[in-house]
């Protein structure tokens, strides 16, 4: 005998609200999983665009690469990731740019760079039959390259030299010539046909703030005038140029640009970060702070006098550094004239402190400091009415006191590390 029971109505709208909350439970939790999931493949592809990217510019220690080239580079089996390096020059630096791809996820940086040393000498200078003769407060820590004539003490004007020992480390020979930079060819050919095509025209007004990234195409100003920068902020790709001269102001805020002209002036108490490029004459003000990798560079194809109203008027071809001021990179004077003078071509003044290298194919008067590395054919003293060749005095120069993670010049055939990376 069947027996039937009757259910109310409420029971069944229970059961359904109970199924419907079960399957919501079940759906939530699936694209919970799912999103998890999805996640987790984001997060890996992100860190697999990430790492390819750091592996870029690692191959660049082990591999040469061409210029303006897009090179495709591959660190995975995943036919999803996409890798590629192009590598520019930029002033005395290179450029690298390294973007990677994995899926939909991107990731990118810019470096510049140049040369790590961890064997780095605190001088080399050129042997040219001459002793270096060290006087008053010179102070030389670091291993050195020297003439074969070695090192001496001396005196000019009735001072005498004061330290012990002569030299802080090691005693090398040096050659009959410098350690070459090894893209100084394209720096020189950079100064004369820095201008293309592809490059940006910009307008410069009083107050501007101009950021350009080094993924777009240059910006340039460029004037047959001189050029005041004063009031202005200027960043990244941008290059400004001059036929005549430029001069900055302290209120300018300029970073990682490149000035051109034949004569800059940095006027007092500037700062900033830039490439100086210039064919006459580079003056840095007193009382300057000029930060990492800043550049100092000085190409002089001739030992001629600078062409002025007055021809009989003598015009110093030469970097200027003045008192007080601090240099963080490289001041570099080059030339092609191997005619020797008993002019400067680079004078540091005392109290001014370089923290990086100073390279000088000519007469480097030295009275400041130098935290880092001095490369030079001379060293020149103009005291009392007299002339001092590979006379160093009161000069400093310590090579222990750069950092270990300074990138500079690429001297010879080193391999290329990150001296900044960019935004």
């Amino acid at each position: 005998m069947t027996v039937l029971k009757k259910i109310k109505a409420g029971a069944l709208q229970y059961v359904l609200v109970i199924s419907v909350i079960i399957a919501i439970i079940i759906i939530a939790f699936i694209s919970w999983v799912y999103f998890q999931q999805k996640m987790n493949i984001k997060h890996q592809f992100t860190k697999d665009a990430i790492a390819a990217v750091q592996l870029g510019f690692e191959s660049l220690k082990q591999q040469k690469v061409a210029y303006d080239f897009k090179t495709p580079i591959h660190f995975y089996d995943n036919e999803m990731a996409v890798t590629t390096l192009i590598k520019k020059h930029w002033g005395i630096f290179d450029l690298a740019i390294v973007n990677s791809k994995v899926g939909n996820e991107f990731f990118q940086k810019i470096g510049l760079l140049g040369v790590q040393d961890s064997k780095r000498e605190a001088l080399y200078l050129k042997d040219n039959n001459n002793a270096l003769v060290v006087v008053g407060t010179t102070n030389i820590t670091g291993s050195v390259s020297l003439p074969k004539q070695g090192v001496k003490s001396g005196n000019i004007a009735g001072v005498s030299f004061y330290g012990e020992p002569l030299i802080n480390g090691i005693r090398k020979t040096s050659s009959s010539s410098l350690p070459q930079i090894q893209n100084i060819e394209f720096v020189k050919d950079f100064y004369q046909n820095y201008a293309t095509n592809e490059m940006k025209n910009m307008e410069l007004e009083d107050g501007v703030k101009l950021h350009q990234s080094f993924t777009k195409n240059t910006g340039l100003y460029r004037a047959s005038k001189p050029i005041l920068l004063k009031n202005i902020s200027l960043s990244g790709n941008i290059i400004v140029s001059s036929e005549t001269a430029i001069t900055v102001e302290a209120s300018a805020n300029l970073e990682d640009i490149i000035l051109i002209a034949p004569k800059i002036r940095i006027e007092k108490n500037t700062t900033g970060n830039f490439q100086a490029m210039a064919r006459k004459s580079i003056e840095v003000g007193a009382g300057c702070t000029l930060h990492y990798p800043t550049a100092l560079i000085l190409l002089n194809e001739s030992d001629t006098f600078v062409e002025t109203l007055n021809r009989e008027e003598e015009v110093k071809e030469e970097i200027h550094i003045s008192k007080n001021t601090l240099v963080k990179g490289m001041v570099v004077y080059c030339s092609d004239n191997n005619t020797s003078t008993y002019k400067t071509q680079i004078q540091i003044d005392n109290s001014a402190v370089v923290q990086g290298e100073v390279y000088c194919t000519k007469n480097l008067a030295l009275q400041g400091s130098v935290f880092g590395s001095v490369y030079t054919d001379y060293f020149i003293v103009k005291k009392s009415g007299g002339v001092y060749i590979n006379h160093l005095y009161n000069g400093i120069i310590n090579a222990n006191k750069l950092p270990i993670q300074y990138v500079g010049l690429l001297i010879e055939n080193q391999s290329n590390s990150v001296a900044k990376w960019l935004n």
